[in-house]
C-alpha cells in the first residue's frame, strides 16, 4: 500500500509539472526597484494562475535591438518582449512578432485605451504592439528655485516667457555667486536629447512625415524649433553638450537646474530623500504654436515562437492581467512614478493609482503629466500610425540628437544641420 501511495503521489506531482506552463519575456528595466515591482507582478499573476510559471530576464537597452534580432533569427526567441515603437517595427521588419488587433479591441472595450496610444503599433492595416504604458514629458521644475530668483510662483507659459526666465534665473543666481542654471537641456548624442529636442519640436508642429510616409523633416518649423533649442540651450550647465539621463538628474536634484522638459520619474528620488520640492506644468509653446509634447508609449510584442510553442493562450492572459487598472498601477506607480503612466481611461482614473504614497505626494505634478497625454506626440508618428517604416531605423540612429549637437557645438549651421539631417534620413528610406 506504502509503494502504491507512494507511485500515486510521484504520477500526481509528474502531472502537476508536465501541466505547468513556463512564460519568458524579456524588458529592459535594469534598476532594483523596476525589477522588484515586475516580480511582485508576476507574483500575483501565479497565484492566480498557479498553472502558469512566468519569468522575467532583462536585457539592458543598449543590447535590445541586436539581441532581438539575433533571436529571431536563431528561432530562440521569449514569448513576448516589453518595448518601444521602434524596437517593434524592427521585430515587424525581421517578420518575428504576431498581429494583436484582436487583444487589442477586447481590451479597449473593456478598459478604453487612450487612442493616441494606439497610433505607433498600427502598421499595414493591423496593431502589432500592445501599449502597456506611456512616458509624457511636462516642464518639470524647483518651486523654490522658481519662487526666489523669478519673485513669483507663476511659471512661463510661452516660449519668449521660457528664455526670459531661464536667462533670469542664470544670471541673478551667478551675481550672487550661485551655480544655479535656468533650464536644463542636454546635447549629447543620445535618446535623451533626441527627446527633449522633440519635444520643442511638437510645439511647433513638427512632423518627420506627411501621411503618405513621404519625409517633410526640412521644414521652416524645424529651423524653428532648432533655433528656439540652441538659444535656450544657452542657460543649461556648462558640459551639457555630452549629457545624458544620469547627469541631468543629478544636477537637478542636486539643485543646480530650476525646470527642464522632462520625464517625471524623479519622483521616487526626490521621495526617498524626503524632498518635495518638485512640481510641473504643461511645456511652455509659441504664441502662434501648439501645446505638445513628447509622449512615448510603451508596449509588448508577442513572438510567433509563442504561438509555436503553444503558449499564445498563456502569454494572453498574462496580458489581460497587467492591464487590469489595479494590476496597471503596480505596472506604473510602482516600477516608476511619473515616468510610467496609464494608458487606459480606467487605469487613470483608479484609485489604485492615486492612492499611490508617491502619486499622491506630487498630486498636482501628477495630473498634470496624466493630462499632457491627449496632446503629446511621438517623432515619426504624428499622422495617426506608421506611414514609413524607416522610423524605426531614424529613431534608433538618434538623428534628431546628432544635429542638436552639431547646431549647439557650431559644427554647422542650424540649415546645414537640418539639411544633413534630412539627408541622413533620406539614406534610411533608400535602405
Amino acid at each position: 500500500m506504502k509503494k502504491v501511495l507512494v507511485v500515486s503521489i510521484v504520477l500526481l506531482l509528474v502531472t502537476f509539472i508536465m501541466a505547468e506552463t513556463t512564460i519568458v519575456f524579456w524588458h529592459h528595466e535594469s534598476p532594483a526597484h523596476r525589477v522588484a515591482a515586475f516580480q511582485k507582478v508576476i507574483d500575483l499573476f501565479e497565484q492566480e494562475y498557479p498553472d502558469i510559471k512566468v519569468v522575467q530576464q532583462v536585457v539592458p537597452w543598449d543590447d535590445a535591438y541586436t539581441k532581438t534580432l539575433a533571436a529571431i533569427n536563431a528561432g530562440t526567441t521569449p514569448d513576448f518582449q516589453f518595448s518601444l515603437p521602434d524596437l517593434t517595427i524592427t521585430a515587424y521588419q525581421a517578420n518575428g512578432i504576431i498581429p494583436l488587433g484582436e487583444l487589442i479591441e477586447e481590451i479597449d472595450e473593456k478598459y478604453d485605451f487612450i487612442d493616441s496610444q494606439l497610433e505607433p503599433y498600427m502598421i499595414n492595416g493591423n496593431y502589432w504592439g500592445i501599449p502597456i504604458w506611456t512616458m509624457p514629458m511636462v516642464l518639470i521644475y524647483r518651486p523654490s528655485i522658481i519662487e526666489k530668483y523669478l519673485e513669483t510662483s507663476e511659471l512661463p507659459k510661452n516660449w519668449n516667457e521660457l528664455l526670459l526666465a531661464a536667462q533670469k534665473i542664470t544670471l541673478k543666481a551667478a551675481a550672487e555667486g550661485e551655480e544655479i542654471y535656468g533650464i536644463g537641456l542636454t546635447a549629447g548624442n543620445n535618446l535623451c536629447t533626441q527627446e527633449q529636442v522633440y519635444t520643442i519640436m511638437a510645439n511647433v508642429g513638427v512632423e518627420l512625415f506627411d501621411e503618405n510616409g513621404n519625409l517633410t523633416f526640412n521644414s521652416p518649423e524645424t529651423l524653428r524649433a532648432v533655433e528656439f533649442y540652441k538659444d535656450l540651450f544657452k542657460f543649461s550647465p556648462p558640459g551639457a553638450t555630452g549629457w545624458a539621463w544620469g547627469e541631468i538628474e543629478m544636477n537637478f536634484a542636486a539643485g543646480k537646474i530650476a525646470m527642464m522638459p522632462y520625464f517625471g520619474g524623479l519622483q521616487k528620488r526626490f521621495f526617498d530623500m524626503g524632498i518635495y520640492d518638485l512640481d510641473g506644468v504643461p511645456q511652455p509653446f509659441p504664441i502662434d504654436g501648439q501645446r505638445s509634447s513628447l509622449v512615448f508609449p510603451n508596449d509588448i510584442h508577442v513572438f510567433k515562437s509563442a504561438k509555436e510553442k503553444g503558449h499564445l493562450e498563456e502569454v494572453y492572459e498574462f496580458i489581460r492581467f497587467i492591464m487590469r487598472p489595479e494590476i496597471n498601477a503596480i505596472l506604473t506607480a510602482q516600477t516608476e512614478p511619473g515616468s510610467f503612466v496609464p494608458v487606459t481611461v480606467a487605469a487613470q482614473e483608479s484609485d489604485a493609482y492615486w492612492n499611490d504614497p508617491i502619486i499622491n505626494q506630487f498630486e498636482h505634478l501628477n495630473r498634470v503629466i496624466v493630462d499632457e497625454i491627449e496632446y503629446g506626440k511621438l517623432y515619426g508618428f504624428e499622422t495617426g500610425s506608421v506611414v514609413n517604416l524607416a522610423i524605426g531605423s531614424i529613431s534608433g540612429a538618434n538623428l534628431l540628437a546628432e544635429m542638436i549637437q552639431n547646431v549647439v557645438t557650431e559644427k554647422y549651421t542650424i540649415e546645414e544641420a537640418v539639411s544633413n539631417t534630412t539627408e541622413r534620413m533620406r539614406e534610411f528610406l533608400e535602405e
